[in-house]
């Protein structure tokens, strides 16, 4: 997918985030990846299946519940469960923080680039995604609802600001080896030519800016809007259930729209220009003795 266009990507990514592939047993995906390799059996269905379940570059099969086809339906319940929790509920608003950036943070490690982590730095960068996540997400709430009146002012704007910034703290550390260490840089070929912390680190940045940022500010502006809209046009049922399961359901169908709109802006296959990477990089020669002028590499989810 380096080379294609948004409209391209968006389309793979629909199939990949598709909920209904989350039915399938790690058998099955064993048996796609079988009939692809052999070219037998339905190859749109196989490789489509495949994408929703193997890691690109690990070649692991990802524990479904954090596959990117499941972060909408996962996610529902946890946002029942936050609108259904009062405010004033201290300890089951934090315990909610937690469940939920937990889950980021499993999703994030599962969707990572590629790298390898070992046990005790996996469990350092989720204190440390966790912590800071759960700091923000509620500090920031906290801060607004006792703040002054112009800060209150600014409406969906601060909740947006908040759910940005404990993702994208939630993912930095969860994939801070990738950051630090740096991730494996190919040419067009598949050639590896060594790892580069540059690499990682923008890798690190798209994902932060697309699946940490755009979509939580997505499904935090267009579920109001069309809870607005629904009720001028005298469409939201009376009781507060109905209210709460149409608001989910516009929830749900943000989430699902935005998540495959968001990971297609960036191409699943960074591209670089050798000169923007370590000096190691600058004067490689593939195999033929071309000049490589740009290297690869995957930017994870």
């Amino acid at each position: 997918m380096a080379g294609a266009t948004f409209v391209d990507r968006f389309k793979e990514y629909l199939e990949i985030t598709d909920p209904r592939t989350l039915i399938y047993s790690d058998d099955a995906v064993l048996k796609a990846q079988t009939e692809l390799k052999n070219n037998v059996g339905d190859r749109e269905f196989n490789q489509k299946l495949v994408n929703a379940a193997v890691h690109p570059v690990t070649g692991e099969i990802i524990p479904r519940i954090f596959r990117v086809s499941a972060i909408a339906p996962v996610n529902i319940p946890l946002v029942f469960a936050m609108i259904a929790c009062p405010a004033t509920n201290v300890p089951g608003t934090l315990f909610l923080h937690w469940l939920n950036q937990s889950y980021n943070t499993a999703c994030n490690y599962a969707n990572r680039s590629g790298a390898d982590q070992s046990t005790e730095a996996l469990m350092k960068a989720y204190g440390l995604a966790v912590t800071s996540a759960c700091t923000l997400a509620y500090g920031l709430g906290k801060a607004v609802e006792r703040g002054p009146r112009w800060l209150k002012s600014m409406g969906i704007l601060i909740p947006c600001l908040a759910t940005a910034a404990a993702n994208v703290s939630n993912i930095a550390f969860t994939r801070m080896d990738e950051i630090t260490n740096g991730v494996s840089v190919m040419d067009e070929n598949g050639q590896k030519y060594g790892v580069s912390p540059n690499a990682g680190f923008e890798c690190v940045k798209q994902s932060a800016l697309t699946r940490c940022v755009l979509v939580p500010v997505a499904c935090l502006l267009i579920p109001p809007a069309g809870m607005g809209v629904l009720n001028k046009m005298r469409l939201l049922p009376a009781s507060k259930g109905g209210r709460i399961v149409v608001e989910l359901s516009l929830i749900f169908l943000a989430l699902q729209g935005a998540l495959p709109a968001a990971l297609a802006v960036y191409p699943q296959s960074a591209k670089f220009p050798v000169s923007k990477l370590e000096p190691q990089f600058h004067n490689l020669v593939d195999k033929q003795g071309r000049k490589v002028e740009y290297l690869f590499a995957n930017k994870g989810l």
